[in-house]
């Protein structure tokens, strides 16, 4: 089993649902107005200097088939952006327990 964090501008969160749906991923968590100084890109910190904000979207995936397909279509995603502020960055690492009753 995995925890997947995905990190994104707001302005991507909806591609990122999408592409969520089309993995058959409907249990997710979403973080909103998350601030952000980027590797890459400009920081978004939500002031006048720096505006616009991220969205943390976490997930957790039994699944190792969904989070190959998960994990491709955000390669390829990242692969056709044409700015660099639009990249999304994806992290994911084992779960040793979760707890879901």
């Amino acid at each position: 089993m995995k925890h997947v964090n995905i990190h994104c501008d707001v302005a991507q969160a909806n591609e990122i649902i999408a592409i969520l749906e089309q993995c058959n991923i409907s249990s997710f968590q979403i973080i909103d107005k998350v601030r952000v100084k980027n590797r890459l890109g400009d920081p978004r910190m939500n002031n006048s200097i720096w505006p616009g904000y991220n969205v943390l979207i976490m997930l957790q995936i039994r699944d190792v088939d969904k989070f190959e397909f998960l994990l491709n279509n955000i390669q390829n995603y990242n692969k056709n952006v044409t700015n660099i502020n639009q990249y999304i960055t994806m992290e994911a690492w084992n779960i040793d327990t979760l707890i879901y009753e």
